[in-house]
């Protein structure tokens, strides 16, 4: 079976099972840098909201074998238990005041989003470009984000230029930045997977790293779109006052970034070729940022790309 036999034969088992006054869709669903992921909604009559559930990984797992039986019966129960309150309003939206305090920039690549972006307010950066969302959280909903269209700016009568003050405002002060080194990230990564005998000898080995190569990770607090820290000078200037000089900025995700402080033996065209390779074996096509580096130079008290 294929995979359009298996969105048809999932979309039907479900309903089926579900029974009557429940509809289900499956619809595309285009996620950043045009990926296209194929969502099923489940709704009860009453429900305007409903948890989407993406068929890729379940038709993975299908394919390695697991039972068309055992499939349904997670998305049930995926759906049971990420189901919405039909009371459920999102009449707040409707007013800006409610939103501005949780409203948050991030950042994409340009050309990968171009048609997306035809709808969105965004700020051009080099290869990339900034937009925003709104961060909910609540007891019915969990935690998720909503992208901030053009035509939501007309709703709220505001202006590009306030929802991008109130952005970069927000993630200054709300959420704040996050530095660690590379190797700590990895420790804390590792540290829950190694026994108590073997954490010595990896320790080590990641201090030698270190010493080697110096790199840091920087993110937002959360780790949740932190790559667009390169966009705020603030967090830049913050970190160079720390290491002392200029740095080069990789793109490790849409998520964080790394930094290598200019030791001088560093190649550009090296440092490209890691990102490259690294964004083709192990970062989600959707979760890409970019294959270019950035340079940070303190002379110039600014980032400059490569």
């Amino acid at each position: 079976m294929d995979f359009n036999g298996f969105i048809e034969k999932t979309e039907n088992s479900i309903r089926d099972f579900m029974g009557e006054g429940v509809k289900v869709q499956v619809r595309e669903v285009t996620k950043n840098n045009g990926v296209i992921l194929h969502g099923m909604v489940i709704l009860r009559d009453g429900e305007n909201v409903s948890p989407t559930i993406y068929l890729q990984p379940f038709f993975e797992e299908y394919e390695k074998g697991k039972s068309f039986g055992c499939i349904i019966q997670e998305m049930i129960n995926i759906y049971e238990e990420n189901k919405v309150d039909a009371g459920l309003s999102f009449d707040f939206f409707l007013d800006y005041e409610k939103v501005r305090g949780r409203v948050f920039p991030k950042i994409v690549n340009y050309e990968r989003n171009r048609k997306m972006l035809e709808n969105l307010p965004h700020l051009r950066f080099f290869d990339l470009a900034v937009i925003c969302y709104y961060a909910y959280m609540n007891d019915f909903l969990g935690k998720g984000s909503i992208l901030i269209e053009t035509g939501h700016l007309d709703r709220w009568g505001i202006s590009q230029e306030t929802l991008f003050a109130d952005a970069g405002n927000n993630i200054v002060h709300k959420l704040g930045m996050e530095i660690m080194g590379v190797d700590e990230m990895i420790f804390e990564m590792m540290s829950d997977k190694l026994e108590e005998k073997d954490m010595e000898q990896f320790s080590d080995a990641i201090q030698n790293a270190k010493r080697e190569v110096p790199m840091y990770i920087m993110t937002v607090q959360g780790r949740y779109f932190g790559a667009v820290c390169m966009y705020y000078d603030v967090f830049l200037q913050a970190f160079a006052e720390k290491c002392g000089k200029s740095f080069y900025v990789l793109p490790s995700s849409i998520h964080e970034l790394i930094l290598i402080p200019d030791s001088g033996r560093e190649r550009p065209e090296e440092l490209k070729k890691m990102v490259r390779e690294v964004n083709a074996g192990h970062v989600a096509p959707e979760e890409q940022l970019s294959d270019n580096v950035y340079y940070f130079d303190i002379s110039q008290n600014r980032i400059l790309p490569l």
